[in-house]
């Protein structure tokens, strides 16, 4: 210690070791800072699956944190709870609430060797084992991962990816998903069979509240398109092939009872699949009339081609008769390529021996005497017994024969759900037969026949070549009447869609008709309808789309105008077809859909005889009421719904959304702005008030363009007040105060909508108040 230069010396060593420690231990001293940084951060935020996770980022002892909490009080909690951690000076940033993501979807798509696993999924452990679970299920496919971690997956979400994902191999294309506590299966499937596995597994598939929803899921598309139906020698009958879709199967196996009753054994093979030919129901129903017509045989369409081999009646005469009828039955769309087996035709009748002539012997009267013949006794004999005849037996003339008159005919078809109901008037029981056979051209079951036989009906027209017609127009139809009148035939009903309208209206104008018929009077053009008669039109940020039916231009472009007036001009597909026949109302209702979607901030309409039903979502809880009311109370034989839903997600917090939900709250607090009838008066205390609120709102947005709408109730209408006028004198009244406060005029616009948009029903008690408004919209 006498040397303290010595011991001085020492001292450098030790502080540059000391050095080096700080500089080595930083790291790892900023490290373990950060990693109970992040425990304690957690563990006070709760564990969110899907959301941001908690992140640290230290600087010395500062530590700043980001990431999503289950709700505002964890966030909070987690803050507190930093800030107490040993080691931490200063707690920066912070946490934010995560947000459900709604809907929650998620979905996984077989197309063409690839498999795209996409929608949203809570962790990375559900993302890979759902990657794995697609390579399982599809071996050598292809596997795209597209999933994203999102916040809010329903409970029970990882097992349901899992058991749909096993269902994908049935599909050839198509996809799985789920929407939030719903899932569906849609697609094509590979098979008949695993179609019907699919179908029958849904409800079965049902995990953790997860429920299926119908999608389109459709069978295989198979070609040719084979259908057959076979009776054998004991009686019994077996159909084999395909079939369109489940109503064709049970119309089919309705109609095989009816042919081949109890105690027949009827033995059903057949399986779904597309690709039937035009008219398969039709084609099928002759088959299956042709076989209950055979002893037994097999009756088999394959694609458009049919043919009916078998062993007709034990009569010769019947068999033949059997060939002729399946002659007869054969029209363009089922041309019949028929072997029938028939009996030897019988031997000829002998030809009868006519008897020949024996001459008469005279007969003698005891006394008398034989004259010579020719002699002038014999003459005087043949006088007197020529003249004892004739006084014995006067000649009297026969009556003439009266053909009975002939009968005009008079015949009709009905078509309807329940079957086909047949009067009218037929010449005899042959024409009867031949009549119920060709009934299957109608394509409805089952055959009412109330006709009566008169034979005495007129030759003209041909009556089979008639009914046969008027059976083939009621088969492209799915309900109508069909009526014959001497030879004026008269068509009414209703078509399944545009196709089924222009064959028939291509068959009614065939020159010459069969049979040599006429067309009654009005029977084209408005005689018939297309049921059901359907418009859907939706709307979001990317434009409007209209596809359906319209009755007329003028519709069209009532409906396109509306669009070009509103924020979406320009964005509009137009997919609609003009069709007659539209139910009474429908433009009227088509009008107020549109109107109310393109208030909405997405949605969709879907008209048709039944109504029109609106469904959409939206921000503003006002525009919610404003849109319900407005279909509720909308004019009109066909009745207008709405179901319109408040957005969990996707109002975006920025100035001019905040500046819409605060002149909302306004608008609401403050219905009433005026008094009764008036606009023009001085500005009353609560009206004033609420133009300053307004004025100070609208400063925190002077981009954005406002409207100011103003709305009345029908007080007055009755006594003829225009309401119209006086909502738009209103608005026109406020925005002269505002621009008067000093909001630039060019960021105004004003509407006036009269009694249009109701927040209540006219009527209600509360109407009056709640109707009569202004209301301001931020402009899109």
């Amino acid at each position: 210690m006498g040397q303290p230069l010595r011991w001085l010396w020492g001292l450098a060593p030790l502080a540059l070791l000391w050095g080096m420690g700080n500089l080595a231990l930083d790291d790892a001293i900023q490290s373990d800072v950060g990693n109970r940084a992040i425990l304690a951060a957690s563990s006070a935020a709760g564990q969110a699956p899907g959301a941001r996770p908690i992140v640290a980022q230290v600087v010395g002892r500062d530590v700043s944190i980001g990431g999503e909490a289950l709700s505002a009080d964890g966030a909070a909690k987690a803050m507190a709870q930093l800030r107490s951690e040993f080691g931490v000076r200063r707690a920066l940033g912070g946490l934010s609430q995560a947000v459900a993501q709604r809907p929650y979807s998620w979905s996984a798509t077989r197309q063409a060797g690839v498999v795209t696993l996409s929608g949203s999924v809570p962790d990375e452990a559900t993302a890979t084992a759902n990657v794995a679970a697609a390579g399982a299920a599809l071996p050598g496919m292809r596997i795209e991962d597209r999933q994203s971690l999102a916040f809010g997956a329903p409970v029970g979400f990882a097992e349901m990816t899992r058991t749909v994902l096993a269902e994908l191999p049935k599909l050839s294309s198509g996809k799985v998903a789920l929407d939030d506590g719903r899932f569906c299966i849609e697609g094509s499937a590979d098979t008949p069979d695993a179609f019907l596995a699919l179908k029958s597994a849904m409800p079965n598939l049902a995990k953790g509240g997860f429920q299926p929803v119908d999608c389109a899921l459709e069978p295989p598309l198979v070609a040719p398109y084979r259908w057959s139906a076979e009776r054998a020698a004991d009686g019994s009958v077996t159909v084999t092939g395909s079939y369109p879709s489940e109503d064709v199967r049970r119309q089919l196996q309705a109609l095989l009872r009816r042919s081949f009753p109890e105690p027949t054994p009827l033995n059903d093979l057949t399986k779904p699949a597309l690709g039937a030919p035009a008219a398969f129901l039709a084609k099928a129903t002759r088959a299956i009339g042709d076989l209950a017509r055979l002893r037994n045989g097999r009756a088999e369409l394959i694609g458009n081609a049919y043919e009916l081999t078998g062993t007709g009646p034990d009569s010769f005469d019947a068999c033949q008769a059997l060939r002729l009828l399946v002659a007869q039955l054969d029209g363009p769309d089922s041309v019949a390529k028929a072997t029938i087996a028939c009996p030897p035709a019988p031997p000829p009748a002998p030809l009868p021996v006519p008897a020949l002539p024996v001459p008469a012997e005279p007969t003698l009267t005891p006394g008398a005497t034989s004259s010579p013949p020719g002699s002038a006794a014999d003459a005087t004999q043949g006088t007197a017994q020529g003249t004892a005849q004739g006084s014995a037996q006067p000649a009297t003339a026969a009556p003439p024969v009266v053909a009975p008159a002939p009968v005009i005919l008079r015949w009709q078809a009905e078509k309807s759900e329940q079957g086909l109901v047949v009067t009218g008037l037929v010449r005899d029981e042959a024409a009867r037969a031949a009549l119920r056979a060709g009934s299957g051209l109608a394509n409805a079951a089952p055959l009412d026949d109330r006709t009566t036989v008169e034979p005495n009906l007129v030759a003209t027209p041909d009556y089979a070549s008639a009914t046969r017609f008027a059976f083939e127009l009621l088969g492209s139809m799915t309900r109508g009447t069909a009526s014959l009148d001497r030879s004026e035939l008269a068509l009414s009903g209703e078509v399944a869609d545009e196709a089924g309208l222009r064959a028939l209206e291509a068959a009614l104008a065939r020159r010459p008709m069969p049979a040599g018929l006429s067309l009654k009077t009005g029977t084209a053009g408005g005689a018939f309808a297309v049921r059901p008669y359907g418009l859907r039109l939706t709307v979001d940020k990317s434009g409007v789309s209209l596809t359906g039916y319209l009755p007329d231009a003028r519709s069209r472009e009532d409906l396109l105008a509306l669009v070009e007036a509103s924020s979406l001009r320009g964005k509009v597909s137009d997919s609609t077809t003009l069709l007659p026949g539209a139910p009474a109302g429908f433009t009227a209702a088509a009008y107020v859909a549109l109107v109310n979607l393109l208030r909405l901030d997405l949605g969709s309409a879907s008209l048709s005889e039944d109504g029109a039903v609106i469904q959409g979502l939206t921000c503003r809880d006002l525009i919610k009421s404003e849109v319900e009311t407005s279909a509720a109370t909308a004019p009109g034989p066909l009745k207008v719904s709405a179901s319109v839903g408040l957005r969990q997600t996707g109002c975006v917090i920025d100035p001019p959304n905040t500046c819409q939900n605060d002149l909302d709250a306004l608008t609401k607090r403050n219905t009433v702005l005026f008094g009764q009838g008036t606009a023009v008066v001085p500005l009353d205390p609560t009206t004033e008030r609420v133009v300053n609120e307004a004025f100070a709102i609208l400063k925190q947005c002077p981009a954005s363009r406002i409207i100011i709408e103003g709305h009345a109730n029908r007080d007055g209408e009755w006594r003829g007040f225009n309401n119209l006028d006086l909502s738009e004198r209103r608005a026109l009244r406020v925005r002269d105060e505002l621009v008067r406060r000093g909001i630039d005029p060019a960021q105004l616009t004003v509407a006036g909508f009269g009694t249009d948009r109701p927040l209540v029903p006219h009527g209600a008690p509360d109407a009056r108040v709640m109707n009569r408004r202004v209301q301001f919209t931020v402009a899109k």
